[in-house]
């Protein structure tokens, strides 16, 4: 595990709930740091909304299969 330098636990005290941008210097790539109950709290959110929406998807063709099958089979 990597630990904090005092400069980055400084900057995650300031960002509050906020995640602190950092960049690599030498591949330029940028990261978020937050901390730890922040980033449980926004999976948490993420994996609800990607649970509705696959019941959503799954009700839909549900709904498609009926119309379809009642076009087929007229009363």
């Amino acid at each position: 595990m990597t630990t904090l330098t005092p400069e980055l636990r400084q900057a995650v005290e300031l960002a509050g709930d906020q995640p602190v941008e950092i960049t690599d210097p030498q591949t330029n790539a940028a990261y978020f740091l937050l901390k730890a109950d922040v980033y449980k709290r926004m999976r948490e959110i993420l994996e609800e909304e990607e649970d509705r929406r696959e019941k959503d998807a799954w009700s839909r063709l549900g709904r498609k299969a009926r119309s379809e099958w009642a076009k087929e089979n007229p009363y």
